[in-house]
Parts: C-alpha cells; sequence; structure tokens
C-alpha cells in the first residue's frame, strides 16, 4: 500500500508497492497499487540513492526526467489484453486498424498482422504515434491509458539535483542488457515503415503509360485537328497530371509527371496562341519552361522557350522574342536542331526590330548549326523528326524577316524555298499553318516585285487551308493591305479581299 507522497527539493518522491523487482532484460514486473503524482512524461522509476534494492517491501523512489522506459513497458500486454477481451483474434485486429486508418495508407495485411504480433511480443520498445491512435479509436481507450507516456510530449526538469545525476547512471545500467534487442526490433520495424513509404503511390506504371500515350496522340494531332476542338482534350489531361502531382507518388514518378504536364503545357500554349490569345499561349510557355526545369530537362525548357519567342513576335514584341529565344539557347542541347530554331527566332526578332546587323549574325549561327546538322535528327515524343522544324525556320522565319528589313527579292528566295521544303515533307508531319504562311509571304513580295497574278494564286492557296489560324489570317491581312496600297481597284486586290472576308477565325486550324 502507499504510505506517503511528498516533494523533497527538485525531487518528486513517491512511495509505492513493488513485488520481484528485477533488472534482467532491462523490464520489471511490478503491481501496481497507486503511484502519486508525476509529470506526463517523466517514465522512469529510480530507486533512491543510498538505498539497498528491496524485492518485496515498501520503498521510497524518485521519477526521473531522463530515464522514460520502465511506466510503459507494459504496453505490450495492455494491447494483448484488450484484443483477447473483445475474442479478437489478430486478423480481425488488422482488419479495425486498417478501418481506423480510413483513406490513410497502410501496409499489406499480413505484414500487419507479423506488426502485430511483433507488438504484443514485447520486442519492440515504442510504438509511432500513428498507430497508437488507431489502437486508441479500436479500443475506444485514451491512448495514455494503453500506452502510458511517450517522448514526443516530455517536458524538461530544469532543477535536476546532483543526487538524480547518480540515479540516472544507476537505472542505465538496468536497461543495457535489452537496449539493443529492442533498438533492433525497433528498427526492422521502422525500415519496413520507410520502404512502404518510399513506394507508396497513387500512380503507377500503368497511368504513367497511358499519359505517354496521351501526350503523343495529342502532340501528334497538333497539325490535324482544330485547336478548338484539341485544347478541351489536352487542358483536361493537363489538369489531370497536376492532380497526380499533388497526389502520393514516388520521386522518379513525380520527375516524369512533371515532364508530362510540361510536355502538355506546351502544346497548350501553341492552341492558345493558334485561338488568337497570346495572353493565355504565354503563361502556358511559362508552365512548360517551370515544369521543364524542376524535372531538369533542358530540351523541353527549350522548346518552350521557342513557343514563347513565337508568341511575342506575333503579339507584336520582338524584344521579348529575342530574349525568350536567348533563354532558350542556354538550355538547349548541343547539335540539337532546336538550336538552329532558336537563332532564327532572335533573328527575325531582330529583323522586326530594324536591327539588320543583329539579324545577320544571328541568321549566320543559325545557318552553321543548320549546315553542321547530321543526316539523322531526333524526334519529339510524338515522333515528329525536329529536322524539317528546322528547316522551316531556316526558310519562313527568313522570308518574314527579309520582308520586314524591306529587302524583297531575299524575301521571295527564301519563301520560294519554304514552299518547297513544306512540299516535299510527309502529308503527316506537314505544318499547315506554317505552310499558309510561306504562300502568303511569297504572296507579299511579289506584289512588291510587281507579279500581281502570282502574288494572288499563292494568296487564294493559302486561303485554302484547312488550318486558318490566328497566325495565317494576320498575314493574309498583310497581304491584303498590300495589295490595296500598291494596286488599288485592281480585279485582284478586289478577289482576295472577298476571299479573305469569307474566311473565319479558328474554325479549322
Amino acid at each position: 500500500m502507499v504510505e506517503q507522497s511528498h516533494d523533497q527539493g527538485s525531487e518528486r518522491h513517491i512511495l509505492w508497492n513493488m513485488t520481484n523487482f528485477r533488472s534482467s532484460g532491462g523490464r520489471a514486473g511490478m503491481d501496481w497499487l497507486h503511484i502519486g503524482r508525476f509529470a506526463a512524461e517523466e517514465t522512469v522509476i529510480v530507486p533512491k540513492a543510498g538505498e539497498g534494492r528491496q524485492s518485496t517491501t515498501a520503498r521510497e523512489c524518485i521519477v526521473s526526467a531522463d530515464i522514460r522506459k520502465v511506466m510503459t513497458m507494459d504496453w505490450p500486454a495492455r494491447i494483448r489484453d484488450e484484443r483477447q477481451a473483445r475474442d479478437w483474434d489478430v486478423h480481425s485486429t488488422a482488419r479495425r486498424l486498417r478501418a481506423a486508418a480510413g483513406d490513410e495508407s497502410l501496409p499489406d495485411h499480413d505484414s500487419l498482422v507479423r506488426a502485430i504480433r511483433r507488438w504484443e511480443s514485447g520486442k519492440v520498445a515504442t510504438m509511432t504515434e500513428r498507430y497508437r491512435l488507431l489502437y486508441s479509436r479500436i479500443f475506444s481507450r485514451d491512448v495514455r491509458m494503453l500506452f502510458g507516456c511517450h517522448e514526443n510530449n516530455l517536458e524538461e526538469d530544469t532543477s535536476r539535483e546532483e543526487e538524480e545525476s547518480t540515479n540516472r547512471r544507476d537505472a542505465l545500467k538496468l536497461g543495457l542488457a535489452a537496449t539493443l534487442g529492442q533498438v533492433l526490433g525497433e528498427a526492422a520495424d521502422e525500415a519496413l515503415e520507410f520502404t512502404r513509404r518510399a513506394n507508396t503511390s497513387a500512380v503507377g506504371r500503368g497511368t504513367l503509360d497511358h499519359l505517354h500515350t496521351a501526350v503523343c496522340d495529342i502532340a501528334g494531332s497538333y497539325a490535324r485537328r482544330p485547336p478548338v476542338e484539341l485544347f478541351p482534350v489536352a487542358r483536361l489531361y493537363r489538369r489531370r497530371v497536376d492532380q497526380l502531382i499533388a497526389g502520393t507518388h514516388t520521386l522518379k514518378e513525380q520527375r516524369e509527371l512533371f515532364v508530362y504536364a510540361g510536355w502538355l503545357s506546351e502544346i497548350l500554349a501553341w492552341l492558345a496562341h493558334d485561338l488568337g490569345d497570346p495572353l493565355t499561349g504565354e503563361a502556358y510557355a511559362i508552365d512548360c519552361f517551370e515544369h521543364a526545369d524542376q524535372a531538369g530537362h533542358d530540351e523541353l525548357c527549350a522548346w518552350a522557350a521557342d513557343a514563347t519567342a513565337s508568341i511575342a513576335l506575333h503579339a507584336d514584341q520582338p524584344s521579348r522574342a529575342v530574349s525568350a529565344a536567348l533563354r532558350g539557347l542556354n538550355r538547349v542541347p548541343v547539335g540539337h536542331p532546336l538550336a538552329v530554331r532558336l537563332y532564327a527566332q532572335a533573328s527575325r526578332g531582330h529583323a522586326r526590330l530594324g536591327n539588320r546587323d543583329d539579324f545577320q549574325d544571328t541568321y549566320q549561327q543559325a545557318d552553321n548549326l543548320w549546315n553542321a546538322l547530321p543526316a539523322r535528327t531526333p524526334a519529339r515524343p510524338d515522333g515528329t523528326d525536329t529536322g524539317p522544324l528546322a528547316a522551316y525556320a531556316m526558310t519562313t522565319y527568313t522570308a518574314s524577316s527579309y520582308l520586314w528589313l524591306g529587302d524583297y527579292e531575299q524575301a521571295r528566295h527564301y519563301a520560294e524555298r519554304a514552299v518547297r521544303a513544306h512540299e516535299v515533307t510527309p502529308a503527316g508531319q506537314r505544318s499547315l499553318s506554317r505552310e499558309a504562311i510561306a504562300h502568303l509571304d511569297l504572296g507579299i513580295a511579289l506584289v512588291h516585285l510587281g507579279a500581281l497574278d502570282k502574288a494572288l494564286a499563292h494568296g487564294l492557296r493559302a486561303l485554302g487551308s484547312p488550318r486558318m489560324v490566328t497566325s495565317v489570317q494576320a498575314r493574309a491581312a498583310d497581304l491584303d493591305a498590300v495589295l490595296a496600297a500598291k494596286y488599288p481597284g485592281t480585279g485582284q486586290a478586289a478577289e482576295f479581299q472577298a476571299a479573305l472576308a469569307a474566311t473565319r477565325v479558328g474554325t479549322a486550324p
């Protein structure tokens, strides 16, 4: 029976009845009749200094704030007794723990059963807070009633006396024999949890394969399907990828998800541009660059910069187009055809600004890289060969540049080369909008050179393109203005103007 409880200086003294106190294995078999007040997590009972060990008589002890084990050693028996009192086996207990966890991920059933048996055997020194809370739920018991006190709630006792130091060392010696075994058992449980978490994912290989197929299909459909149809499909997948990124996945899966997010945003940037919304287009291009940068995908960063440059140029922001192109050149892989495009982007930005010398310098760099490209060039994820994309830039972009610089003979030369480059490209890989722009650039050059009938023929052919996107409409308006200014009242000017009025922006891009 408890005879007395009092404070003496900084020590808290508690009288208790201890039956058969033994130190083997660092455990004590105790019949607790009463424990007086003690701090929430001061969990080790240490014999008072100077007293001999007594096995059956009441004696005075102190509670140490640093040795925390003894008062929590009986939790394995308590959870076993609670389970058996309800006539549950370990399998039904595992199922109840999983039900109590709700949406929280737990190991598979067999692993959880093994863990329950380890916990009840007393081979594990402590249980993680997550499982303590789950046991509290299924038994409808307070956590402290089941498990006693744990380290994460300890309050440091700042008023220890020198005598307590001696008691601490004595108590530590009692537990040394079992410490290693307890730590190893607990470490095995921790390692199992670490492995489970490292492989916990709501994504999986099948989801990633589906995304790869979807991205390839959307990118491959860009030149064939109207942007007004393709944009919502690409946007739906982009939002789904964002949901997967916010969910549970492995580190490797996260990088793949970021790359797919980048490719989808790049496609959406071009689609928004085709639909006449440069603000949305640039926003998606920036998003593409950011996700590619986070994933360490330099080539995708460069493709994002290429889209940004085109969008800026068509929005009459040539300086931003040049800056975007140069940013992409800092990330593009060496020898990649995309570097040719980016130098060509920068050169036409300079031409639009009227900077002939800068145009010539950047064009020359593009031309040098173009001539050094290998016969076999890499492809985009959908299989599109990047070699023809570089060829379009070296011809179509250069034709536009010479128009802006007022050199119409050179503009005609490069526009004719652009038309031929598109005509020799396989039908499935041709860029119909760029091909239309090449015909319109050639028509503008021919108007300035006095070939009115030829100019009209190329203009009408461009208007017959199945992909009359906003950029094509804008260049067609340029040809219409030139015809009206240089040949007002002519049949050719009137015919082209009527054909242009009959087209609808963005309906069949």
